[in-house]
Order: structure tokens, then C-alpha cells, then sequence
């Protein structure tokens, strides 16, 4: 992936909305623990606002679809 496109899919992600994690969890219904093993694994993409995480709203749809396709 080139510069540009990474620098749109990062723009898409932060467009739609970032959640923090206990909005994150209500969302998806997964614990917040699933959440930051998941974030530090690398499988779902996270915002850091100072010491804050924020996962955004595309990247957790995404990273449940996965693992809906995953457990199917």
C-alpha cells in the first residue's frame, strides 16, 4: 500500500468516528480485556490521543466482521 492510500484510509477511519473503550465495548459486546489484547495483537486498529485509546467505529465493525467470518 503507497503513502496515499494509507494516508485516505487512515482519513476514512477518522471520519466516520472514533469510540472510546467503554463505548467500544457496550458496541460490540466483547470485554474490554478481548478489546486490548486484540489492539496490542495488531488485530484491530486503535487512535492514541495522549494516553487515551480511541479504536474507530470502521475498524471495530471491521475487526467483528472478521471474526464473524472466522467463527463461521
Amino acid at each position: 500500500m503507497d503513502a496515499t492510500n494509507n494516508r485516505d484510509d487512515v482519513l476514512g477511519l477518522a471520519a466516520e468516528g472514533a469510540l472510546p473503550i467503554p463505548e467500544a465495548v457496550r458496541f460490540s459486546g466483547c470485554s474490554r480485556s478481548v478489546l486490548y489484547e486484540r489492539m496490542s495483537a495488531g488485530e484491530l486498529r486503535f487512535i492514541t490521543v495522549g494516553r487515551r485509546r480511541l479504536i474507530p467505529r470502521r475498524a471495530l465493525v471491521e475487526f467483528l466482521a472478521r471474526r464473524m467470518n472466522g467463527a463461521a
